[in-house]
């Protein structure tokens, strides 16, 4: 393998790398917003309405499928992202095609 073709994994490696790590601060930072404005709009219709911990446990059990499907979601999105950077770049150019041993 040539210098320059190390160099270019190199580079797409760091990329994909660079794109996991993102995707770790998304979801790190996602599931606990949610979680979070799940308990406290519970607390919140709980003393509303006085139904001690009722709106805060239907929430906060509501919250956990919609974090699970935003975390696949994200998931999904950056390997889409991390494959397609993974990929040489198509060029546009038409290639002629090849004759046949014929000449023809």
């Amino acid at each position: 393998m040539s210098q320059p073709e190390k160099e270019s994994q190199h580079r797409l490696s760091a990329n994909a790398n660079l794109s996991a790590m993102g995707l770790a601060g998304q979801i790190g930072c996602v599931i606990p917003i949610i979680i979070l404005l799940a308990v406290l709009s519970g607390v919140w219709l709980d003393r509303t309405f006085e139904t001690k911990p009722i709106f805060t446990l239907f929430l906060l059990l509501a919250s956990l499928p919609l974090t699970i499907y935003l975390t696949f979601y994200m998931a999904m999105r950056a390997v889409k992202d991390i494959n397609q950077s993974l990929q040489p770049p198509v060029s546009n150019k038409s290639v002629p095609p090849e004759e046949d041993e014929t000449g023809e």
